[in-house]
């Protein structure tokens, strides 16, 4: 097979370039190892209130994409072409690397088997069901993942007895001192039972914290404690592009450092900012303007840097917006998220 663009991942980054891209009438190949696509940061919703989006936050990529589709594994990127789990190859003139990230233990928030729209469904029906036949939750991490996944727990399923637990004296480690307050404050006051400084580990009669020794059996338990990016078929001949952390390095305008035709964004890239979805979608719209002016042999500034910006649910009613130039949980602003996680613009973006 070939095509102009090849396109490794279809998260926020992914589709985005290869939207644009196509607009263009530039011929794109977006590669996934999964056939829909998902607005991740509206799935913990899906978990505790599932009625609340009827699984709006996913569609089939046949059915968003103007492009063409392979739902297949990449097993080795080459400088010119990409080697398939099925055997087959893809020749390219450029490739965009976009193949994302992965929590380690939380494939509630991305899964790991579920390669069909209806297996995700499936998955999440079975967290939901399980959810609510418990009483008593251990989330362990106290990031944007978690500090969310507590909220949006507690304001669904007022049963359920709550326990956040994160290594750190503050939850929302990189936020300003003011939002990590506000985050924690909301939580309590939705009946979530914050525990800072603690290290919960698992052991055979449950979870010990390591500081205080305190034993937990909880019913269910979740490991929001980061993300690992897919790199694995770039490791065989690749390797050289990776940096410590394994990411994809980058110069200022996110072109592969040593390479003509590889270009690198969002999770697996390091841009030098944010791990976003909207920060995502920033750069491959940037990317692919580039692409297409390259084609049009003309130059394009280099890209720019954003500074962070994040808006954290705590809960359907509550959150905490953090802007360069102020923290606040004004209803107003929450509620620029909280009408559906920004599903419908996400996917007006796609122009879907």
């Amino acid at each position: 097979m070939k095509t102009e663009v090849l396109i490794i991942g279809g998260g926020f980054a992914g589709v985005t370039a290869a939207q644009a891209l196509q607009k263009q009438g530039i011929q794109t190949l977006l590669i996934d190892r999964k056939d829909y696509f998902e607005v991740t940061y509206a799935v913990l919703r899906d978990v505790a209130a599932p009625s609340k989006h009827n699984g709006q936050a996913r569609k089939q990529y046949h059915a968003l994409l103007s492009g063409q589709f392979i739902q297949a594994t990449v097993t080795e990127l080459l400088p010119a072409k990409a080697l398939l789990c099925d055997g087959r190859q893809v020749q390219f003139d450029k490739v965009i690397i976009a193949s994302g990230s992965r929590y380690s233990s939380l494939p509630l928030a991305k899964s790991d088997n579920a390669l069909s729209l209806t297996q995700r469904r499936d998955e999440l029906e079975r967290y939901h069901t399980e959810l609510k036949a418990a009483s008593q939750v251990l989330i362990i991490g106290g990031g944007v993942v978690g500090v969310e996944l507590a909220g949006e727990l507690a304001y669904a399923m007022p049963h359920l007895n709550i326990i956040l637990a994160h290594k750190n004296g503050d939850l929302l480690d990189g936020f300003k001192l003011k939002a990590r307050r506000k985050a924690l404050h909301q939580l309590e006051q939705a009946g979530v039972e914050v525990r800072l400084n603690a290290d919960y580990q698992a052991i055979n009669e449950g979870y010990q914290d390591k500081n205080s020794g305190r034993l937990l059996t909880p019913d269910r338990v979740f490991l929001a404690t980061g993300t690992r990016p897919n790199n694995d078929f770039l490791r065989p001949s690749l390797s050289h592009i990776l940096n410590d952390q394994g990411l994809v390095k980058v110069d200022d305008y996110l072109q592969v450092v040593g390479s003509q035709n590889a270009f690198a964004l969002g999770d697996i890239a390091d841009v030098g900012e944010a791990k976003l979805g909207y920060l995502a979608v920033e750069q491959g719209k940037y990317l692919a303007d580039l692409i297409t002016q390259q084609y049009r042999e003309k130059r394009i500034k280099a890209y720019k840097r954003h500074p962070f910006m994040a808006l954290v649910p705590t809960g359907q009613k509550t959150g905490v917006v953090q802007l360069p130039f102020m923290v606040s949980s004004c209803k107003a602003l929450v509620n620029l998220k909280q009408k559906d996680l920004f599903i419908s613009k996400t996917f007006k973006t796609f122009s879907a």
